[in-house]
């Protein structure tokens, strides 16, 4: 059918035309500037804190040491990334011990609910010194009360005369 020096023309041709490929991993977190590192064991609870607070922040869930590291460069170039780790302490500590630049953006906690809420705050994340649901609650109850007094009485005025 071919013969042999056909099939070495057409793989010659197919490796010529390969496009050559660099990367340096996978960048898990696209563009998000407000994130949690976490791993099996801690991402649950570090999401239940983030919903129960209403920040804006997402948890990641990492596999591995270099992947962290990974992603913690990237932090280096995006000076509006901020990142709080509960998991892989050990290597974000060692990466804050070689980039201090960073050490304003990157911060380290426990595993629980109190440190992962005073983290936030520390990283001065959008929403995170609110007091959740309850300040909106009482606000448009306070301002529901008064308008609604205001027109009730205007109209119990027209009402007797």
């Amino acid at each position: 059918m071919f013969s042999l020096k056909q099939v070495e023309i057409l793989v010659m041709v197919i490796a010529a035309l390969m496009v050559p490929v660099s990367a340096h991993g996978v960048h898990v977190t696209t563009n998000e500037s407000n994130i949690i590192i976490a791993d099996n064991s801690t991402s649950k609870l570090a999401k239940s804190v983030v919903d129960q607070m209403g920040v804006n922040v997402t948890v990641y869930k990492f596999a591995s040491a270099d992947d962290v590291t990974h992603e913690l460069e990237h932090a280096l170039n995006n000076s509006n990334k901020k990142i709080l780790a509960v998991a892989y302490t050990d290597t974000v500590q060692q990466f804050i011990g070689q980039h201090p630049e960073v050490s304003s953006r990157i911060i380290v906690v426990d595993a629980n609910q109190n440190a992962i809420q005073q983290g936030l705050t520390k990283l001065n994340v959008a929403g995170a010194n609110s007091a959740g649901f309850l300040t909106p609650l009482l606000s448009g109850l306070l301002i529901g009360l008064v308008s609604g007094l205001g027109i009730g009485a205007v109209w119990m005025k027209r009402k007797l005369t």
